[in-house]
C-alpha cells in the first residue's frame, strides 16, 4: 500500500482563479484499488480541493502502482492548472486570418500539442511575410527579406533558428521541447509587435501631440488672457 495519507486536510496548490499558489482544503476523497499483488497492483485516489481564498474547486487524481516507490505519485488536476499557460496577446492592426492562426498556436501550446504549435507558428511566419509583401522562393529567403524593415538583426537570427525547428517538426516529425516553443512564440510576438502594434502606438502618440499643438496654437491666436487678481478683504 502507498504511504500517502488518505486524510490530507490542507495542501498548497496553484489556483487558476487567484493566479497564485494558495491554501486548499480537502472536501472529500475516494480511493480505488485495482489488481492483486500477483498481477499489477494500482491505486487511484481522488480528492476535491477548495481554494481557501476564492472557494473555487479542483479535482486531484493521484496514481500509484506497485513498481513505484511508496511516496512516488503521478498527479493530475481537473481543470488543468494554468500557471504555465500562455495568454494570446491582442494586436490591433493584425489581420483576422493571421490573428486566428496566432491564437490557435497559443491554444496548441497550452494543450501540449507542440508539433502542431510549431507548424502553426511556421504558417503564421509565412503569412506575415506575405502580408508585408516579402517575396522569396522559400521561407529562408523571405526571412532575410524582413531585414529591410527590422532595425534589430537579432530578430532575423532568431527567426532562422525557429525555421530550423519548424522544419524538424513538420518534415521530420520531431517533437520540439516546450521551452523551445515558448521561445519561438516570444520571437513571433516580437515580430507581431513591431509590424502590427508598434506603428499603432506611434500613430496614437503622433495624434496626441498633434492635438496638443492645435490647442496651443488656438490659445496663442486668441491673444493674451486677462486675469483679475482678487485680494482678500482687510
Amino acid at each position: 500500500m502507498t504511504g500517502e495519507s488518505e486524510e490530507l486536510e490542507e495542501k498548497r496548490l496553484y489556483c487558476n482563479s487567484c493566479k497564485q499558489v494558495t491554501n486548499h482544503r480537502c472536501k472529500g476523497h475516494y480511493k480505488g484499488v485495482f489488481g492483486t499483488p500477483e498481477t499489477l497492483h494500482e491505486e487511484l485516489t481522488y480528492r476535491l480541493w477548495i481554494c481557501m481564498g476564492c472557494e473555487i474547486g479542483v479535482l486531484e487524481q493521484a496514481y500509484w502502482n506497485a513498481f513505484m516507490d511508496e511516496d512516488e505519485f503521478e498527479y493530475g488536476y481537473f481543470p488543468e492548472r494554468s500557471q504555465d499557460a500562455l495568454v494570446a496577446k491582442s494586436y490591433s492592426k493584425l489581420k483576422p486570418k493571421l490573428a486566428e492562426i496566432y491564437k490557435e498556436a497559443i491554444t496548441c501550446y497550452n494543450g501540449k500539442a507542440l508539433t502542431l504549435c510549431a507548424a502553426g507558428l511556421r504558417v503564421l511566419l509565412e503569412g506575415i511575410c506575405q502580408d508585408q509583401r516579402i517575396k522569396g522562393k522559400n521561407l529562408r529567403t523571405k526571412i532575410d527579406g524582413l531585414q529591410q524593415f527590422l532595425p534589430n538583426k537579432n530578430i532575423i537570427r532568431n527567426l532562422h533558428q525557429f525555421r530550423f525547428m519548424g522544419n524538424e517538426a513538420v518534415h521530420e516529425l520531431s517533437v520540439p521541447k516546450a521551452r523551445e516553443i515558448a521561445l519561438a512564440i516570444g520571437v513571433i510576438e516580437d515580430l507581431l509587435n513591431f509590424f502590427y502594434e508598434f506603428d499603432y502606438k506611434s500613430s496614437q502618440l503622433r495624434e496626441i501631440r498633434r492635438k496638443q499643438k492645435t490647442r496651443i496654437a488656438k490659445s496663442t491666436s486668441a491673444g493674451p488672457v486677462m486675469t483679475e487678481t482678487v485680494f482678500p478683504p482687510e
